[in-house]
C-alpha cells in the first residue's frame, strides 16, 4: 500500500510509522511540509511473505530466544536476505507511479519509518536509515530495501532487545520525500531541553542540508527564544563544514570563514521558525521535536515528532491517582459503563461534554419523573477534568407517579404514535437548517442558533428515550424467554432481523455501490492504490454520481455519533467512505449472513405463542419500529451537529478571530458561552477559563483513561467481557484501530477493536469473531455479530494493548471470555 502524506493522520502509527504519520499530520494542520508519500508497513510485511524471509526470520528467532548475541547474528543474514529481494510488480508500479507524480528524476529523500518509532514512551529515532538526495525510480527503490535492511541493524535490534520489545512484531513504513535544497536547516524544540522551561525554545541552525546538525557533524548556532519570540540568547557555532548535493548522494564542503562567525538565522526566520514551532506543539498538544530547512526565504518542515527524554513531571501519577481514589465502580456499574464508554472512548472538550449531557440527563429526567434517583453519567469538574459517574441510587417523593410512568410506556400503540409524529417534526426541523448561511452569521444570530439546538437536542433526546428505547428495554428479557422456547441462542435482538433502519441503508447503500465499482476495472484498482477521494472524484464521473447520491442519502453519518465537536460526518471527512470500501473490493467471498430471516422466525413464534400470536406479533411490529427511531433519531443528531460545527466555528472566528475552535471556545461550558455571546465578547475570566483548560486537557485525557481503567478487569491471560454474540471461535488476530487499517483484515481473523460503528459493518463478513475494548449486547458491534452469526465478546478492555496481529485467539461468546493461545 502506498499513501500520499494528505491521506494520512497521526493515529497511522502502525501503517505510516512515526514519520509517516506525523508528516500527514503536518499536513491536514496545513503546515508547509515537502510533498510526498509512504510506503506502508503492510508493504514490508508482503515483501518479506513473497521473498520467503518472513518464515525465515521466525523461524530463527524462536530458535535464538533471548540470546542477544546469536540474535544480532541472526539480523547479520536477515539485512542480507532483505537487500537481495525484490518488490512484486504490483508494487513496483504503485512506487514508480508516485515517485514520478512529484516530478522527473526528482531528488528525494528516503527514510525508514519504524512502526514504533517516535512514540513517547520509547525514542527509537535514528536506529534506522535515512538515504539522502535519491534520484531515479531504480535507486529509489534499491533504498527502500536498505531502509527495510535497517530494521535489522544491530543497534536497532539492541535496544528492542532490552527494551523488552517483541522483535516480530515492529515493522517499517518507508517515507519517499521532495528534497529541499536548503540554503539553512537545523532543528527545533518547543520546550528548552536543558532547562525544561516550557516558556522557552530551543532552534539549532547551520548551513546547507540539516543533516549536518542531525548527525552531529558540526556545531550549529544555538538561539533560545522565549514563547512570544522574544530572543533571550544568541550562541555562535563554528559551523565549519556543511552538507550540500553533489551529482550522486551528498558531499560535505568548508563553509567559509566569515560565514562561520555569522549568525546563520536573521530575527524574521527565527520568528517564523517560532510562530511553526507554536503552530505545531498547539496542534499536537506536547512538547516537539522538529527538524526545518530554509530556501529561498520559505521555511519548510521535514519532520516533527514528540519530544522523548524530557524527565515526567513527578507528580503527575499522583494527581492522576487523585481523581481516581475512591472510585469503585459496582458490578451493575461497570456493565453499564462498558456499554457507555463505547461511546465516549476520549475525553470530551467542555462544550462538546455540555451537548452530549444534554443527551444523556434526559435518561436521568425520565427516571425521576418516575420518582428514581439513577446517575450513570461522566462527571466533569471546573478544569474540564472527566471521571466516571458517582453511581448514586435512592428514590422521591415522586416514586408515587411510578406506576403511572410504567402505564405510558407499556402502552406500544400510543408509543408508537407519538414517535410517528414527533419523528416527522424533527426531520422537518433539521432538513430546513441547511438554507442557513452560517458564515455569516453575527454573534447574536450564533447565540440564538447554540440556544436552538441545544433545546431541540434535549427535546428529541427526551422523546427518544421514553417513547422507543424504555419501552425497548421494558420487554427486552420476556422476549429474549419466548425466543429461547425456539433456539435456546436466541435474544431479543434476533427480531431486529431484515429490519430496514438508517443503519442497515448505509450498508446496503455502500455494498451496492462496491457492486458498481467492481464492474469498473480502473475505479477499482485507483481505489485500492490508495488514491484519495478527491482525486477519485475528479478522474471518474461513475464515481463522482455513486458518491453523490450516498451523501445525498447519508453524509450526515459520522465517526463519533455521541460527540458533537470531535465528530465528522461523511461530508467533512469523505475519505472514510473510501476505507470502508477498500475491504469489501479485496474481498470476494459472498456474507457469512445469517440465513433464516424475519419471516421465518415469526413463523416459529407463531407455533410457540400459540393463541396470544396475534397480540405478540402487533407488539413486536412496534418493537421493530421502536429500534428504527432509535437509528433514525441519532442520525437526526449527528445531522443537528454538522450544524452546530458550523456555528461554532463562526463564533470562534467572531470572539477569537481564528478557526481554531477545539482550543478556543470549546473550553467554555454552555452557559458561559451563551453569556459570553450576551455580552459581546470573552472576558477575562471566560480567556482564562480557556487557557487553563487547553493546559488542563492533557491531563483530562490521562485521568479519563485512568478511570476507563478501572471499569475492566482480566484474570491471568483471559479477558473478561460480556457476550455480545453466542458461539466460539479461534483465530488470527487483526488489530484494527482506525478505518485507514481496513485493509489489513482477510478472511477468517478475528477482528480485534476498541468499538465499532456501521461503517465498519463490511469487516464482519471477513471475521470469525469479534472482541472490542468496549460495547455490550445493545453495542453496534454485538447487532451486527448476531447478524452474521459471529461470537463476539465487548467490553473486555484491554484488547488493543494486550494482543498484536496475528496472535491466535479462542473467543468463547457464551462465556464472554478471550484467551490467547
Amino acid at each position: 500500500m502506498v499513501l500520499d502524506f494528505i491521506d494520512i493522520k497521526k493515529e497511522d502509527i502502525s501503517l505510516a510509522g512515526g514519520k509517516g504519520a506525523n508528516l500527514g499530520e503536518l499536513i491536514s494542520a496545513n503546515i508547509n511540509v515537502p510533498k510526498g508519500f509512504v510506503i506502508a508497513a503492510d508493504s514490508y510485511k508482503a515483501f518479506l511473505r513473497e521473498n520467503g524471509i518472513e518464515e525465515i526470520i521466525r523461524n530463527k528467532l524462536k530458535e535464538v530466544s533471548g540470546d542477544e548475541r546469536q540474535i544480532l547474528k541472526a539480523a547479520d543474514c536477515f539485512r542480507e536476505l532483505i537487500r537481495s529481494g525484490d518488490f512484486s510488480t504490483e508494487t513496483k508500479k504503485l512506487i514508480e507511479d508516485k515517485y514520478k507524480s512529484l516530478g522527473e528524476n526528482i531528488r528525494v529523500a528516503v527514510r525508514s519509518s519504524a512502526t514504533a518509532e517516535d512514540l513517547s514512551d520509547a525514542s527509537f529515532a535514528g536506529q534506522q536509515e535515512t538515504y539522502l538526495n535519491v534520484v531515479g525510480i531504480d535507486n529509489v527503490l534499491l533504498q527502500i530495501r536498505n531502509c527495510y535492511a535497517s530494521l535489522w541493524g544491530t543497534r536497532a535490534v539492541s535496544y528492542r532487545f532490552h527494551q523488552g520489545y517483541d522483535q516480530t512484531s515492529v515493522a517499517i513504513a518507508v517515507v519517499v520525500q521532495k528534497m529541499v535544497n536548503s540554503e539553512k536547516a537545523g532543528v527545533l524544540f518547543t520546550v528548552n531541553p536543558l532547562s525544561q522551561d516550557t516558556n522557552e525554545m530551543q532552534i539549532n541552525a547551520s548551513y546547507g542540508l540539516g543533516e549536518s546538525v542531525v548527525s552531529g557533524r558540526v556545531t550549529p548556532d544555538s538561539y533560545i527564544v522565549d514563547k512570544s519570540g522574544r530572543l533571550l540568547e544568541t550562541t555562535i557555532g563554528s559551523k565549519e563544514t556543511k552538507i550540500v548535493y553533489g551529482s550522486k548522494d551528498t558531499v560535505e564542503i568548508a563553509v567559509d570563514e566569515e560565514e562561520q562567525k555569522k549568525r546563520v538565522l536573521d530575527d524574521n526566520e527565527i520568528s517564523e521558525l517560532v510562530n511553526c514551532g507554536l503552530k505545531i506543539e498547539k496542534h499536537y498538544g506536547m512538547p516537539m521535536d522538529i527538524e526545518w530547512a530554509v530556501k529561498d526565504g520559505n521555511v519548510y518542515i521535514l519532520q516533527a515528532r514528540a519530544i522523548t527524554t524530557l524527565k515526567k513531571d513527578p507528580c503527575e501519577d499522583a494527581i492522576i491517582k487523585t481523581y481516581v481514589k475512591g472510585t469503585k465502580p459496582t458490578k451493575s456499574m461497570r456493565k453499564n459503563l462498558a456499554f457507555q464508554l463505547e461511546k465516549m472512548p476520549f475525553a470530551y472538550r467542555v462544550l462538546d461534554y455540555d451537548f452530549i449531557m444534554a443527551i444523556n440527563d434526559q435518561k436521568s429526567k425520565i427516571f425521576a419523573e418516575a420518582g428514581i434517583v439513577f446517575d450513570s453519567d461522566p462527571q466533569i469538574d471546573n478544569d474540564g477534568i472527566q471521571t466516571l459517574p458517582k453511581g448514586k441510587k435512592g428514590i422521591t417523593k415522586n416514586i408515587f407517579h411510578f406506576f403511572k410512568i410504567l402505564k405510558q410506556i407499556k402502552d406500544f400503540d400510543s408509543c408508537a404514535a407519538i414517535c410517528k409524529k414527533f419523528m416527522c417534526k424533527y426531520e422537518e426541523e433539521i432538513s430546513m437548517l441547511k438554507a442557513k448561511d452560517f458564515e455569516s452569521m453575527n454573534l447574536s444570530e450564533c447565540k440564538d442558533f447554540l440556544e436552538y439546538s441545544y433545546k431541540l437536542t434535549k427535546d428529541l433526546s427526551y422523546d427518544r428515550f421514553k417513547y422507543a428505547l424504555f419501552p425497548t428495554m421494558l420487554v427486552f428479557d420476556k422476549y429474549t424467554k419466548l425466543l429461547q422456547r425456539i433456539n435456546p441462542s436466541y435474544t431479543a435482538f434476533n427480531l431486529y432481523k431484515n429490519l430496514d433502519n438508517k443503519t442497515a441503508t448505509v450498508n446496503t447503500d455502500i455494498s451496492d455501490m462496491a457492486e458498481k465499482i467492481l464492474k469498473y476495472s480502473k475505479l477499482k484498482e485507483a481505489i485500492l492504490s490508495g488514491e484519495s477521494y478527491k482525486n477519485l472524484y475528479t478522474k471518474f464521473d461513475d464515481f463522482k454520481t455513486m458518491t453523490d447520491d450516498f451523501l445525498q442519502n447519508n453524509g450526515f453519518k459520522s465517526d463519533y455519533n455521541c460527540y458533537c465537536l470531535e465528530a465528522k460526518t461523511f461530508i467533512e471527512d469523505p475519505d472514510r467512505l473510501i476505507n470502508i470500501l477498500k475491504p469489501i473490493l479485496l474481498s470476494s467471498s459472498e456474507q457469512n449472513k445469517s440465513s433464516e430471516s424475519f419471516d421465518d422466525l415469526m413463523k416459529e413464534l407463531e407455533v410457540v405463542s400459540g393463541r396470544k400470536y396475534k397480540s405478540v406479533k402487533a407488539d413486536i411490529q412496534n418493537f421493530r419500529y421502536f429500534h428504527v427511531v432509535r437509528e433514525e433519531s441519532q442520525y437526526l443528531w449527528e445531522s443537528l451537529f454538522y450544524y452546530v460545527r458550523k456555528c461554532v466555528l463562526r463564533a470562534n472566528i467572531i470572539l477569537l478571530e481564528n478557526e481554531d475552535y477545539k482550543s478556543g471556545i470549546a473550553n467554555l461550558f454552555f452557559n458561559e458561552l451563551i453569556e459570553a455571546m450576551n455580552r459581546g465578547h470573552l472576558d477575562k475570566s471566560d480567556l482564562k477559563n480557556i487557557k487553563n483548560r487547553n493546559e488542563k486537557f492533557p491531563l483530562s485525557i490521562k485521568v479519563w483513561e485512568a478511570s476507563k481503567l478501572l471499569v475492566f478487569e482480566a484474570e491471568g491471560d483471559i479477558l473478561k467481557g460480556v457476550s455480545g454474540s453466542f458461539g466460539k471461535a479461534v483465530g488470527r488476530a487483526c488489530i484494527i484501530h482506525s478505518p485507514n487499517e481496513f485493509y489489513k483484515m482477510k478472511k477468517g481473523d478475528i477482528l480485534v477493536c476498541h468499538l465499532t460503528d456501521p461503517e465498519w459493518t463490511p469487516l464482519f463478513k471477513l471475521a470469525s469473531a469479534v472482541v472490542a475494548d468496549t460495547g455490550a449486547a445493545l453495542s453496534h458491534a454485538a447487532i451486527v455479530a448476531r447478524e452474521y452469526g459471529i461470537p463476539a465478546v465487548l467490553g473486555v478492555g484491554f484488547a488493543t494493548t494486550k494482543y498484536k496481529d496475528d496472535d491466535i485467539l479462542q473467543v468463547d461468546g457464551d462465556e464472554g471470555t478471550v484467551r490467547g493461545l
